[in-house]
C-alpha cells in the first residue's frame, strides 16, 4: 500500500504566515503565478518569482512584492509540464493557483544515462535569512515514477503523483518525508526545515529507466524568533489518506 501525507488545498494558508518573509518561484511551463494577486504554496503567498513572464534570476522578490538579495540559477535536461501540452490548468476552485504552480517543471531523466544533464536543479544564493526553510515542489506527467530530491545533506525519497496533481477542481499536495529511500511515499513536496547559510543547491533525481520529473517550484520560508516558530508547525494540518 502507498501512503499519501496530504495537505489540503483550503488548509495551506497558515495564520502565522504574516510573521514571516517567504520568497517563491516556480517553473514556467504553462504554469505561471505571478502578481500580487495570485497565491499559491503550502505556504500561501503572492508575488511569485517565475521563468516568465519576469525571468527574475536576481534580487527576487518576497510575498510583499519587496526585493530581496536572493538569487537563483537553475539547470536540467529540459523542462515539460504534466498535460503535456500548451494549455494553462488555470485557476484552482479555492481561489488559489496551485495547479498552475505544479504544472510545469524543470526535466530531469534517469541518472546513469548519463551527459547531458539528467537531473533537475535549483541553486539559491544570497539568502537574506538567518534560520529559513526550503519548501521544494515536484511534478511529473506519469504517476508512480521513484526519484530523490536533496540538499546535500538530507535526501528525500519519493513517487510521483503524476496529473492528479493538477487534474481535480483544486491542487493534491502531497509531502514525503521518507529519507529511508523506500520510494514508497507519493509526493510532489518537500521540506528541507531549519536551514542556514546563505546558499542552498537542491536536485533531484530520477530513479527508473523510464522516468521523468523535476521541480516545479520552490518557496524559502523565514523561521521566526524563537517566540513566532509556531509558523511552520506544518503538521498540524497535515491527514493521512492511504492508497
Amino acid at each position: 500500500m502507498k501512503s499519501m501525507i496530504l495537505v489540503a488545498a483550503g488548509a495551506t494558508t497558515l495564520a502565522a504566515t504574516a510573521q514571516a518573509s517567504v520568497v517563491s518561484w516556480c517553473w514556467d511551463d504553462w504554469g505561471t503565478v505571478t502578481g500580487p494577486d495570485q497565491y499559491a504554496g503550502v505556504v500561501s503567498a503572492a508575488n511569485w518569482n517565475n521563468s516568465w513572464p519576469t525571468y527574475q534570476t536576481t534580487d527576487l522578490f518576497d510575498s510583499s512584492g519587496a526585493a530581496t538579495t536572493l538569487d537563483l540559477g537553475w539547470a536540467s535536461f529540459n523542462s515539460w509540464n504534466i498535460s503535456g501540452a500548451a494549455v494553462h490548468p488555470g485557476q484552482d476552485a479555492d481561489g488559489t493557483y496551485n495547479r498552475e504552480l505544479l504544472h510545469g517543471y524543470l526535466n530531469a531523466g534517469y541518472a546513469d544515462w548519463g551527459p547531458p544533464i539528467t537531473y533537475s536543479e535549483v541553486a539559491i544564493s544570497e539568502i537574506p535569512y538567518t534560520v529559513y526553510n526550503v519548501i521544494v515542489y515536484f511534478s511529473s506527467d506519469v504517476a508512480g515514477r521513484a526519484g530523490d530530491v536533496t540538499d546535500g545533506t538530507t535526501t528525500y525519497s519519493f513517487n510521483t503523483v503524476g496529473p492528479d496533481s493538477v487534474s481535480g477542481p483544486d491542487a493534491m499536495f502531497a509531502q514525503t518525508t521518507d529519507t529511508a529511500g523506500t520510494y514508497a511515499t507519493t509526493a510532489n513536496y518537500a521540506i528541507f526545515a531549519g536551514l542556514t547559510g546563505d546558499a542552498q543547491t537542491i536536485q533531484l533525481q530520477m530513479r527508473d529507466t523510464d522516468a521523468w520529473g523535476g521541480i516545479a517550484g520552490f518557496q524559502v520560508v523565514e523561521v521566526p524568533a524563537p517566540a513566532s516558530l509556531g509558523l511552520l508547525g506544518f503538521g498540524l494540518f497535515v491527514g493521512r489518506r492511504r492508497h
